[in-house]
């Protein structure tokens, strides 16, 4: 057993819950199955039957775009409930599932201190990636506002998977949190939410940010365009076994 340790996130709420158990399950078998892993999910459900290694976190069930806007308030708590021995936070979609064996060399980067995932239709070239700005937030009101300064069409990150070492992924989440609430208190949302002030955040974290190969997020609804492979599928959220609430 590899001696570092690595706490990962998930965030259920309402239906989102009944993900939890496939979810864990595959990462379990599948990701750094040689590092122990300490689960943290962010549900308003319960947790009947949950194995040791996943802790549950109380929040509301909120609604939409509220649920963006509270994502980093909430996960900021994270700072007293992971053990003081997790070496790195992994935030992981509900609907994000490993399917083949990633040995933590291929995921991570000990050299740097953020990661996120290149995303998979920027990578395929789909609207609105396949010409200048992209996905970038441009309003200038707004502090996810990517200017020609630090704009790069070569990549484009999604919110689905990202995270860093600890301490220093809570200054990214710290700092999105601020910018969140600075920009919803004068009335003003993210081109793409959170997922437009994570790719502020790395964009001008460059040095220090690892980017995943697009397999890590392979979209289960284009598969058909995808000429990559698969490592964690993004399931399509109407194709999704949303019946799967017990725990083996």
């Amino acid at each position: 057993m590899n001696n570092k340790r690595i706490a990962v996130t998930f965030w259920g709420t309402g239906h989102y819950l009944n993900f939890l158990p496939q979810w864990h399950e595959r990462l379990e078998k599948f990701f750094c199955p040689d590092v122990e892993k300490q689960y943290f999910a962010f549900t308003d459900g319960e947790l009947v039957g949950a194995p040791s290694n996943v802790t549950e976190v109380k929040i509301p069930h909120y609604g939409f775009p509220e649920t963006f806007h509270k994502t980093f308030e909430e996960m900021l708590r994270l700072r007293d409930l992971i053990p003081s021995n997790c070496e790195w936070l992994v935030s992981v979609d509900a609907d994000l599932y490993a399917i083949d064996g990633i040995p933590y060399e291929d995921f991570f980067n000990d050299k740097k201190k953020y990661f996120g995932v290149h995303h998979p239709c920027h990578v395929m070239q789909m609207a609105p990636h396949h010409e200048k700005p992209g996905a970038y937030d441009r309003n200038r009101l707004s502090n996810a506002y990517i200017d020609d300064s630090i704009l790069d069409m070569r990549v484009y990150y999604q919110g689905c998977l990202w995270g860093g070492k600890v301490p220093y992924i809570f200054d990214m989440m710290q700092k999105i949190d601020d910018w969140t609430k600075d920009d919803v208190e004068r009335g003003i949302d993210g081109r793409f939410y959170e997922e437009s002030y994570m790719n502020k955040w790395f964009l001008t974290h460059r040095r220090d940010t690892h980017t995943l190969s697009p397999a890590y997020a392979f979209p289960q609804k284009y598969q058909q365009y995808a000429e990559f492979p698969a490592r964690m599928v993004h399931l399509k959220k109407d194709n999704a076994a949303l019946e799967n609430t017990e725990w083996d």
